[in-house]
């Protein structure tokens, strides 16, 4: 969430004050918009000032809107009195101060360096027309904007010039936007559409149209739109990107944002796929020493391990990253809802957390003589999905850990459209030999408190070694909300295991490094599941559509296991099994009545038999064990094969859920 905060750098108590001098502590910039701006039957029932002297004295002529309720227009004559009470300054340093450029002159010294905008002698009669028009649009937006009561207790996390961005996720929903808004965003693209008709090329014409397109949430016009573009081909290119990532269309995105690219010049070029404001502060100084030219590779890996998805057939992350750039570039080219010219700042917020989708407008009470400050409301929730450095250094080695989506200080979130959660998923991995082959298995469980809603399930394992090869990808679509993907390990690879509600659209995921078994090793991994395959024949490719998919599992539950014995064994040359559950962190006293055979908290689960061997020579097992109801916390379960003078091992943690 961004908060227009006149020039200051800081936020207090939920409200950043404008302490730049004007009338009523505004800044310039709003006073000047707030007093000079015409009014219209749009009206807020905030109503407009008007102001001028006479004589050294401050005249106020205060205009409402036709049917504004008794109550409205006794709180804005309140606030109008107080504003000008605030005034501590006489009113000659009042007129004293210079007062900025007015909006004409400043869209002027725009329009003479930016050439999207247009030579103002060559636009057509029409575009002209639509250029006033988006400018009072505006105006009317930002003044009819309703006021916004979350947010109170927010601090400012992090200044940017004239902003002040906070993370918005948890706090109360923004207001809804006026109807008569709405209607105004649809006339104004009524005359966009026609000033396209007029001159297809007029890139400030397209990219407008996009912009109120994807704004008005039309999704299917502004593709219409951006295809329509004439102009300069890079700019239609990136139209097209934005409109095509705002309706989730992630491949035809990508192709758009691709040809945008190659066709922008270099330096821009340069400018668009730069990291930095991504990149931790210590991150960044390496980065920024790779010339420009050569960081295709850098900034693949590192979008690669960004991206939300790996099952989604292209990185969306990467279209958000060109998105922003193309959307905040159409918004340098005409008046936003907050009333500040386009600069740093405002680029540097969209780029990191997203462009606003709601606006609202927050003061200190009805005895704050301070005016309305703008809060521009980006999409929730949002995620920070940037790996951690030393994951962006290392990625083959990296745990779960170096993923944390809601991560507090974080410098850059995204919101993607097509789902929510991104919360870590249950899950185990165990892995099993073929030949010199090593076969993973990506167990998961959808538990409640994730919020999947209902089914169905659309489960992914990809297995990607981050050396520019392609991932190894298995998808199970209509998948239940329980079991586990199998798929063939090339060595230490890189292991995501998605799971995607498009229903409830919802998802979840877990990222960690799978090392592969040594090719002589004589014991598999065991896996979790929901019940003990009892055929003479079990199987990994048949038990993993039953596995329990975690090792998390309530007290009292009954499991199976399935493992793989790589050895010789037979009636003759029988080989002993054990399997033995042991709590960790377990005290003296409950060790040693456990070794007293009085307690079963220590170790509530000890099974031992004789394994014969299958009479097809295959290497798979299964048991079932049942836990006793233990107290909830972690337990080592260890499975142990040993015969002819050699014993082989494997342990997974298990942990005992208590009462949710």
């Amino acid at each position: 969430m961004s908060l227009e905060v006149g020039g200051l750098s800081g936020r207090g108590a939920g409200i950043a004050p404008f302490m730049s001098g004007g009338i009523g502590g505004m800044t310039n910039d709003i006073q000047n918009s707030l007093f000079s701006a015409p009014a219209s039957s749009t009206d807020s029932y905030l109503g407009r000032f008007r102001c001028r002297t006479h004589g050294g004295a401050l005249v106020f002529r205060l205009t409402f809107p036709l049917g504004e309720s008794l109550v409205s227009t006794s709180r804005f004559v309140l606030f109008s009195f107080l504003a000008l009470a605030s005034t501590t300054a006489p009113i000659s340093a009042v007129s004293a101060q210079v007062p900025p450029p007015p909006d004409s002159a400043r869209a002027a010294a725009a329009t003479a360096s930016d050439p999207l905008r247009g030579a103002t002698s060559r636009v057509s009669p029409l575009s002209a027309q639509a250029r006033s028009l988006q400018d009072n649009f505006e105006r009317n937006h930002r003044l009819g904007l309703r006021f916004y009561n979350g947010g109170a207790d927010a601090s400012c996390e992090v200044p940017l010039g004239r902003i002040c961005y906070w993370n918005n996720n948890g706090d109360v929903p923004p207001p809804s936007e006026r109807n008569d808004a709405k209607l105004e965003r649809d006339q104004l693209l009524e005359l966009l559409g026609q000033a396209h008709a007029a001159d297809p090329s007029d890139d400030w014409v397209n990219g407008m149209r996009v912009r109120y397109a994807v704004e008005g949430e039309k999704p299917d016009m502004a593709i219409s739109a951006a295809r329509a573009c004439a102009g300069t081909p890079w700019w239609c290119a990136a139209l097209q990107g934005l409109a095509l990532h705002n309706a989730n269309r992630h491949v035809d995105a990508a192709a758009a944002f691709d040809r945008a690219l190659a066709g922008m010049p270099v330096a821009q070029k340069c400018a668009w796929t730069d990291l930095t404001m991504w990149l931790e502060v210590t991150s960044q100084v390496a980065y920024k020493a790779i010339a420009c030219l050569a960081r295709d590779a850098e900034n693949a890996r590192i979008l690669r391990l960004a991206q939300p998805l790996w099952s989604l057939p292209a990185n969306d992350i990467r279209n958000e990253l060109y998105a922003r750039r193309t959307i905040s570039r159409v918004q340098s080219l005409g008046r936003i809802p907050y009333d500040l010219t386009w600069g740093d700042d405002l680029l540097e917020s969209q780029i990191r957390y997203g462009w606003p989708t709601n606006w609202s407008v927050q003061n200190g009470g009805v005895a704050d003589p301070r005016p309305p400050q703008v809060i521009g409301h980006e999409p929730t929730p949002s995620y920070d999905f940037m790996a951690s450095q030393k994951a962006m250094t290392t990625p083959i080695g990296a745990t779960s850990a170096e993923w944390s989506p809601k991560r507090q200080k974080a410098r850059m979130r995204y919101s993607p459209r097509y789902a929510s959660g991104f919360d870590e998923v249950p899950h185990q991995i165990a892995r099993f030999r073929r030949g010199d082959t090593t076969l993973v298995a990506g167990g998961y469980r959808l538990v409640r408190e994730l919020e999947m809603g209902r089914a169905p399930y659309n489960a992914t394992l990809v297995l990607d070694a981050m050396n520019g090869r392609a991932p190894t990808l298995v998808k199970r679509d209509s998948a239940a909300a329980n079991g586990a993907l199998v798929a063939p390990l090339m060595g230490p690879m890189l292991a995501s295991i998605e799971v995607l509600a498009p229903t409830g659209k919802r998802a979840t995921r877990v990222r960690t490094t799978v090392q592969p078994l040594a090719t002589d090793a004589r014991l598999s991994d065991y896996l979790l599941l929901q019940r003990g395959d009892a055929t003479a024949t079990p199987s990994l490719e048949k038990n993993a559509l039953q596995a329990y998919g975690s090792l998390e599992i309530e007290r009292g539950a009954s499991v199976g296991l399935y493992w793989e014995m790589y050895r010789p064994v037979s009636p003759a040359a029988p080989l002993q099994v054990s399997v033995r559950a042991t709590r960790v962190g377990a005290s003296f006293f409950q060790r040693f009545g456990s070794s007293l055979g009085l307690s079963k908290s220590v170790t509530p689960v000890a099974i031992r038999y004789a394994d014969n061997g299958r009479p097809d020579g295959q290497p798979g097992r299964s048991l079932t064990i049942n836990f006793p109801p233990v107290a909830p916390g972690e337990y080592r379960l260890t499975l142990i094969v040993a015969g002819a003078g050699v014993s082989d091992s494997t342990t997974q943690t298990i942990k005992i859920r208590g009462e949710r």
